[in-house]
């Protein structure tokens, strides 16, 4: 997937899961790490290696579990940041996010291609639900329409689990009065 579709879906399915804008802004910075860390490392040999031990998911969930164990399965919150009081669980928490945001990212390019599974030096698991663009960067048909579908379930997850039925129904009869 290109960076854009990470960053769009992974954004879209923790912003549903947790409805928490500042989460999900956590795990759209990390939804590029294991893409970007194949630069730093491999540099121009980076395609030769791509898919490889940056794409094996034991690691970034291990460390995202470490995190929101020690964190106790908090959902960050901005003002608990600024208030210091208890900061800590909060900081473990953003660093889990962080890391869920680099998972996502194995999940996506397992939609659109292999990653490793057991054996990081191995692409064995994966999906070919849609291919890639030919040109670097362009996002294919396909992968839109993957992107499109995590923002539509993301929003709706999102308002579902902001609003209760009373505020829907409140809204919808406002409008009709309105109309």
């Amino acid at each position: 997937m290109t960076g854009t579709g990470h960053r769009l879906s992974t954004f879209s399915i923790v912003l549903g899961t947790t409805s928490s804008p500042f989460a999900a802004i956590l795990s759209l910075f990390g939804s590029t790490f294991p893409d970007s860390s194949e630069y730093i490392i491999f540099g121009k040999r980076r395609n030769r290696y791509h898919r490889r031990w940056t794409h094996w998911f034991i690691p970034w969930a291990f460390l995202a579990y470490i995190c929101f164990q020690r964190s106790g399965w908090i959902v960050p919150k901005i003002s608990t940041l600024i208030d210091g009081k208890n900061a800590h669980f909060d900081v473990w928490s953003c660093v889990g996010f962080w890391f869920t945001g680099c998972v996502l990212h194995i999940l996506e390019d397992a939609w659109c291609g292999t990653v490793p599974f057991l054996r990081p030096w191995k692409r064995d698991i994966g999906f070919h639900v849609f291919h890639m663009s030919k040109k670097f960067g362009e996002m294919s048909r396909g992968e839109k329409n993957f992107v499109w579908c995590c923002i539509l379930i993301g929003i709706i997850a999102f308002l579902v689990r902001t609003y209760t039925i009373e505020d829907f129904v409140r809204i919808i009869t406002e409008f009709m009065k309105s109309i």
